[in-house]
């Protein structure tokens, strides 16, 4: 039996690289939109530390301007966090866009390859059952005629 060949592998071969650099990129998006919420998941510890630390007793004013100042200086990494986060999730949703798309390019040319997979795997059951029954049918003609 003859070894199922497909026409459009090679176009197969390109969608399925093409979906593996999208998934790639994906990753990407997805590593620095995690890298920034930990960025605001300490900045939000800090700033939690920073209120309790502010108002302690024993402070001096120069304790609490000091104080002061590092929670400006967290709030304003807090928005620049905030803001590279929105552009973050946005650059993560084009990539997931273009990585549907892809996948979905690749799907329709596997589906494709599989259906005709299918009916030529068929063809082949069909036509090897055929001459089994050829083969079957004249060995009982030729076992009939030899006892004649």
């Amino acid at each position: 039996m003859r070894r199922f060949a497909f026409g459009l592998e090679r176009v197969l071969s390109v969608r399925a690289y093409k979906e593996r650099l999208a998934e790639a990129v994906l990753a990407e998006k997805s590593g620095a939109c995690a890298a920034l919420q930990l960025g605001l998941d300490d900045n939000a510890k800090a700033t939690m530390v920073a209120g309790r630390e502010r108002c302690r007793p024993g402070g001096s004013a120069a304790d609490y301007r000091a104080g002061e100042l590092y929670s400006v200086r967290l709030s304003q990494e807090r928005e620049r966090l905030m803001k590279a986060m929105a552009l973050a999730e946005a650059e993560r949703e084009t990539a997931r866009l273009a990585f549907v798309e892809a996948s979905t390019s690749r799907q329709v040319v596997t589906k494709l390859r599989e259906r005709e997979e299918a009916v030529y795997y068929k063809l082949v059951s069909r036509e090897e059952t055929k001459m089994m029954d050829e083969l079957a049918s004249g060995a009982r003609v030729r076992l009939n005629a030899t006892r004649q």
